[in-house]
């Protein structure tokens, strides 16, 4: 007598990553969409280095908030001589080959030498530019998008590396899941490497007789809320210039800064929201789906 294997009326069933599974208009429409920005994006690139733009990456906080540290510049090329006092420019010397500054235009000589500082910096830059010390003027000044510059290596690393290694797990659920916690944790070495976040860079500190005027910078994204014993805490965003006067001193005459993120409701909703995005994605990658006779 022979026999057929019954059909279940309820259980799971594995979908496939690749095959098996017919595109959705949202999917189609999403893909033709990222398709088109990077193509854009793309184009944009071309043309920006073929009229001889540079980027960078603003590594230091003296140019406060103009441009705080992260801050990807796009400088195109220009004539010194259409300069103007306020300008800020890119420029390279001989003093520090190799080291590009962004700095702000404070005068011009009559035979067209320009003199600049950092718009948190007390004194002037010790030297004259010329043409040939200028790369260019920002065309655009993107705070934040350098840091993702400056993460790429690590990133791009630990993705092939937690690729790799959990190539050998062949569950897909299982695979995925440890694909995104392993991604997840590569952002947050890189963070924890690079400190984005929160960052809190002083200045000038001066002594007196009740202690010490001390004059910080905040150089990460996020508001800060920064305190010392002894002294009224201030409130800081990224690039902005703050004071504090600390009177509690150490017993070897220091004083410590301690910097938190200060942030209001809204601010810390989205940032728990974006902390839960790994375990989002690792709960939609193990779903289970009924499966119905037909």
């Amino acid at each position: 007598m022979s026999q057929t294997a019954a059909i279940p009326l309820s259980g799971t069933l594995d979908r496939p990553l690749l095959g098996g599974h017919t595109a959705t208009r949202f999917e189609i429409v999403l893909a033709w969409s990222v398709a088109l920005v990077a193509a854009v994006l793309l184009a944009a690139a071309v043309l920006f280095l073929s009229a001889g733009g540079r980027w960078f990456v603003v590594e230091t906080p003296s140019m406060g908030e103009t441009a705080p540290v992260g801050t990807l510049v796009l400088d195109l090329p220009v004539d010194v001589s259409t300069l103007h006092v306020g300008d800020v420019v890119s420029f390279e010397t001989d003093a520090n080959p190799g080291v590009v500054y962004t700095h702000r235009i404070i005068d011009v000589d009559a035979d067209g030498g320009l003199h600049t500082r950092g718009d948190i910096n007390g004194a002037t830059d010790p030297w004259t530019l010329t043409q040939e010390n200028v790369i260019g003027t920002p065309a655009l000044l993107v705070p934040n998008l350098g840091w993702l510059f400056r993460a790429a290596p690590l990133l791009l690393i630990g993705t092939l590396v937690i690729w790799t290694l959990t190539s050998v797990f062949t569950d897909r659920v299982t695979r995925s899941s440890l694909r995104i916690a392993g991604g997840a944790l590569t952002v947050s070495y890189a963070a924890f490497i690079l400190k984005p976040f929160v960052n809190v860079t002083t200045i000038t500190n001066t002594a007196s007789p009740t202690g010490v005027d001390a004059t910080i910078v905040s150089s990460g994204m996020f508001p800060v809320r920064v305190q010392a014993p002894g002294a009224e805490s201030v409130h800081l965003v990224d690039g902005q210039v703050g004071h504090m006067v600390i009177h509690e001193l150490t017993k070897n005459g220091h004083y410590q800064l301690a910097s938190s993120i200060d942030l209001g409701p809204v601010g810390w909703a989205l940032l728990v929201a974006a902390c839960l995005i790994p375990l989002v994605l690792c709960l939609a990658v193990g779903r289970v789906e009924a499966v119905r006779a037909s």
